[in-house]
């Protein structure tokens, strides 16, 4: 994610556990796929991204080591939006090519895989 996983990465994630804060990676699965996203924001929060980029709670979220702007799909989740109970709004690091939130809305706690621990480069061997 920082910088973006690659083929041959080995993603490391404890499935115990989970109790997600914000900035943590989760791995989940959509539409068949294990993925790795960002969890942005929790149950009760207030999400809307437009013109000026991702609003979180009525407040522009400047994203440390996020390089692109979030923006919207065109075909995707309508904003702005509240997080359900038991849910979590999760965005990718490399927003551009990112299937995320974004596309299709929140996604539950229950369908989660679990927390990140590492990330184990394996390219170059």
């Amino acid at each position: 994610m920082k910088p973006a996983l690659k083929d041959g990465d080995l993603v490391v994630y404890y499935r115990l556990d989970k109790r997600y804060s914000i900035g943590d990676l989760l791995v989940y699965s959509y539409k068949g796929k294990e993925r790795v996203a960002r969890v942005i924001a929790t149950e009760g929060s207030t999400i809307d991204i437009n013109e000026n980029g991702l609003i979180i709670n009525g407040s522009p979220q400047q994203e440390q080591d996020i390089y692109k702007e979030t923006l919207l799909y065109k075909e995707g989740a309508t904003f702005p939006m509240k997080v359900p109970a038991g849910q979590l709004f999760v965005l990718g690091d490399n927003r551009t090519t990112a299937v995320d939130s974004r596309a299709f809305g929140t996604i539950p706690i229950q369908d989660t895989h679990g927390k990140v621990v590492t990330v184990l480069r394996r390219r170059g061997f």
